[in-house]
C-alpha cells in the first residue's frame, strides 16, 4: 500500500516541482511588490515623493473580492458585446 508505481510517482515529482514553481512565483512577485511600492515621483528638481501614498492605492482589497465575487463589471464589456453580434446601447 506505501508502494508508489511509476506512473504514480511521476505524477508526484510533477506535482512538487509545480508546487516549487508557485513559490519562486509568489517570491519573484513579493520582490517586485517590494520595489514598486517604494517607487518614487519627482516633484521638483531635489525633491521625490512616493506613488503610493496610502496602501488602498496599491492594492484596494474591496475591489479584488469584488471581482473573485464577479460583482464588477468589465470596462470591455460593452466592446465584447458588440464583438459577439449583439447591440450596444450607444
Amino acid at each position: 500500500m506505501n508502494q508508489l508505481t511509476i506512473p504514480e510517482f511521476n505524477l508526484l515529482m510533477e506535482a512538487v516541482k509545480l508546487q516549487q514553481i508557485d513559490k519562486d512565483y509568489r517570491n519573484h512577485l513579493q520582490a517586485f511588490l517590494n520595489y514598486s511600492v517604494k517607487a518614487q515621483k519627482k516633484i521638483g528638481r531635489n525633491k521625490t515623493r512616493p506613488i503610493f501614498t496610502k496602501f488602498q492605492k496599491f492594492y484596494d482589497y474591496e475591489k479584488e473580492l469584488e471581482k473573485a465575487r464577479g460583482t464588477v463589471k468589465s470596462r470591455f464589456a460593452e466592446a465584447s458585446k458588440f464583438l459577439r453580434g449583439g447591440k450596444t446601447r450607444g
